[in-house]
Order: C-alpha cells, then structure tokens, then sequence
C-alpha cells in the first residue's frame, strides 16, 4: 500500500487497503485545483499481480493520474497506466511479452450513494462509479482492474495460428460423416417400438 501524504503532513498514515497495489487517497486532501499521484508498483506487488492476473510475470507496473474533486464528496481520475507482462502462447506454450498502455477516466463515490445505482443486469456497457469508504478513494485498486482488463484472455505469438486440434481436414471430413451412436439408439427405439405394436 502506498500513503499519500497531507500537503501539510509528510506522514499521513491511511488505512490499509486490501488490494496488492492498493493506493488510498482521502478526497479531502485533494485540492480543488487538482493533484497528480504517480505510482510504481514494487517487486512484491508484482509478484502477487502475476498471480492474481494468472499470467506468468508482470515485470513492471506504474501509473499517473490527475486527482479533481467533482464535489464535497466525490473523486475524478485521469490519467494512463502502463506495464510490461510475461505469458505463455496459447498455441505453442513459448513465452510472451505484451506492453501494455491504457488511459483511464475513473469516478469514486461514496460507497452508499454506488449501492442506489440501478443497472439492468444485461446492461455490460454501463460503467458505476468506484465505491469510496470513509472519505477515500483506492485508486490503485481501480487501476489495477483497468490494467487486467487488457490482459490478453488468448495470447498468441506474432504470425502464429491455431490448427485444430492434430487432425487434417480430411480426418475431420470423414468423422463427420460417421454414423452417430445417437442415430444407432434412435433406429433401436424405433425397432422396439415397431415390435410393440
């Protein structure tokens, strides 16, 4: 967790937020004019990202946002994150690097004013706004899930592709043109019944 101090304060203790690269920023102490935060996450923060994000290694980590209050209450944050992160290729399992780049705007409201948004459950596009807690704002947190979310879900290496699965297209033609065992029960069903009668 990074604390970030009072204009006034150089040891502003904050609480402990549960994020790996939790940032806690109190909307209190950013001046209306705005604040600049910038961040870079340390090796042990790294280390449980790459675990969280479920890739092999995130090298390196870092963001910079402008902080604005919106009102007595609420928190603005723009700015843009970048990291540098290791997977394997989906296709031939070799190791992968991808930088990543993203911009972000990102509003923080207090938690209870959040809970009373109404979101139809197949509305994907809506964005809430980030839950506060007493007074502050995790920014790190927030931007932490800005950067998973383009974290590639298949990553593939440059001019690699998938070939299915081992078999050519003439295996594939040929077992789609085997009977299949449900036509096999479906003529025995229609046979018994035929008996039956």
């Amino acid at each position: 967790m990074t604390q970030v101090p009072h204009d006034d304060e150089t040891d502003f203790e904050l609480p402990f937020g549960e994020g790996e690269m939790s940032v806690l920023v109190r909307q209190d102490v950013v001046p209306p004019s705005g604040k600049t935060l910038k961040h870079s996450a340390d090796a042990e923060v790294l280390l449980a990202l790459a675990t969280r994000l479920q890739v092999e290694e995130v090298a390196d980590l870092s963001f910079q946002a402008l902080l604005t209050p919106l009102d007595k209450a609420c928190l603005l944050a723009t700015g843009k994150v970048k990291g540098r992160l290791r997977q394997l290729c989906g296709v031939t399992l070799e190791p992968l690097w991808t930088d990543i780049e993203q911009s972000f705007t990102l509003e923080f409201q207090p938690a209870e004013r959040v809970a009373k948004y109404m979101v139809p459950e197949d509305d994907f596009d809506t964005d809430l706004p980030e839950a506060m807690q007493n007074g502050e704002a995790d920014v790190g947190e927030a931007i932490t899930q800005v950067f998973a979310m383009e974290v590639p879900a298949y990553p593939r290496a440059p001019g690699v592709s998938f070939e299915g699965y081992g078999q050519s297209e003439a295996e594939i033609e040929a077992e789609d043109k085997r009977p299949s065992p449900f036509a096999a029960l479906a003529g025995l069903k229609s046979s018994l019944e035929d008996d039956g009668e």
